[in-house]
């Protein structure tokens, strides 16, 4: 996959030539990574791709709907008393050469725990339809309206609810948010710093469901655009969470790959090629594998430490509304979280003794999850 990486130092950073033999394969990855569009400006001089140009030109538009949906939506909150902060998406984007060429999916907002309810009221009697049943232990809702989707946050997903200085952090990080524009659309972000924090959470959170070239490189782009006082600022903010080995380690695969300039020294402690295995077998949710993001995540659950009824027993407390509020229903969480999984495996078209090559795939990442020194149960330390 070397020309990939080529490409996409010639089109984020060098604007140089890159001999190119067959493109058909490079697109058909680049797409799995969520980052085929990036070459938006650089393609036409350079390589004749009809397909891949139209597909450049189709993610520009779906960007200034989004764009053109969330601004609407910040209206609607900022009318009604409702701060909040754009997460990924356009709080990724501005960091980038050319923002429309990132690929926009969700728009991401986050609002602190009082607004939490207030703000599903609101969207709810404004033409946002829920998606999925509310869940009070989730992190979010998800909505969608004219074919865009939206995630109002409560938490930041690998902050505990529990943990009150993280979730205080983020809260004050609304009161201080900074007002950013992308093409005449303003939206506002976390302070930088916390900013950064979210994006590497998000790579960390993308370790047990799939990871792709989207979040390497939206990192990489934060740290490229990053004065160096903020660099030295987030440091200790990573280190607190717990993931400044993966950001290390992140940082320094996109020196060698992606044209990033010197801003970490290599380490022989850092899983860098392991990383960039992982994100090349899996794609972006983990799409490449042939494995969506359930069942990827499945598979890393049967690895774990702790004996599989363990773990089916307490993926089924997770999950089983009427077993958390019916206490004789407890002991069978994992034969309702059996079925579950068996439904997830029917629908992927992989049958019960597929188990045993998930099993597999979960040791690796597990041994990868542990070797970047992160929290096997998906959330931050305690401060």
């Amino acid at each position: 996959m070397a020309d990939m990486f080529d490409i996409l130092r010639a089109s984020l950073f060098t604007g140089e030539e890159v001999p190119v033999t067959e493109w058909e394969p490079i697109f058909e990855e680049m797409k799995q990574q969520t980052v085929a569009a990036l070459p938006g400006e650089w393609l036409p001089s350079h390589i004749d791709a009809p397909s891949w140009r139209l597909f450049c030109m189709s993610s520009q538009a779906q960007w200034v709907r989004v764009l053109h949906a969330q601004d609407e939506l910040l209206q609607l909150l900022e009318a009604n008393d409702i701060p909040c902060v754009i997460l990924k998406g356009a709080a990724a984007a501005m960091a980038y050469p050319r923002p429309t060429l990132r690929t926009m999916g969700d728009v991401d907002f986050l609002v602190k725990r009082p607004d939490f309810e207030k703000a599903a009221a609101l969207l709810e009697e404004n033409g946002y339809v829920l998606t999925h049943e509310k869940d009070l232990v989730s992190h979010h809702y998800g909505y969608a309206k004219n074919h865009i989707h939206f995630e109002l946050h409560r938490r930041i997903p690998l902050v505990s609810e529990t943990d009150e200085t993280w979730m205080s952090r983020f809260e004050e990080g609304i009161d201080a948010r900074e007002w950013h524009e992308i093409e005449g659309y303003r939206f506002p972000t976390l302070p930088v710093t916390l900013n950064g924090l979210v994006l590497m959470l998000h790579i960390d959170q993308h370790l047990r469901s799939g990871l792709g070239l989207r979040q390497i490189i939206d990192w990489m782009m934060y740290a490229h655009t990053l004065p160096e006082d903020k660099w030295k600022e987030l440091q200790p903010l990573l280190k607190e969470a717990g993931v400044d080995k993966l950001a290390r380690t992140t940082t320094v695969l996109c020196q060698k790959y992606l044209g990033l300039r010197k801003m970490v020294d290599e380490d022989d402690s850092l899983p860098v090629d392991e990383l960039l295995a992982y994100i090349l077998e899996k794609g972006n949710f983990g799409r490449k594998a042939g494995l969506d993001g359930r069942i990827s995540g499945f598979s890393l659950s049967v690895a774990a430490e702790g004996g599989f009824l363990k773990r089916l027993q307490a993926g089924g407390l997770s999950r089983w509304k009427a077993a958390r509020k019916n206490k004789v229903l407890r002991p069978f969480a994992w034969i309702y979280q059996s079925f579950r999984i068996l439904g997830e495996l029917w629908k992927n078209k992989k049958n019960p003794m597929d188990v045993w090559k998930l099993k597999k795939h979960g040791e690796k990442q597990r041994e990868l999850i542990e070797a970047l020194g992160l929290q096997m149960d998906r959330t931050i330390p305690h401060l």
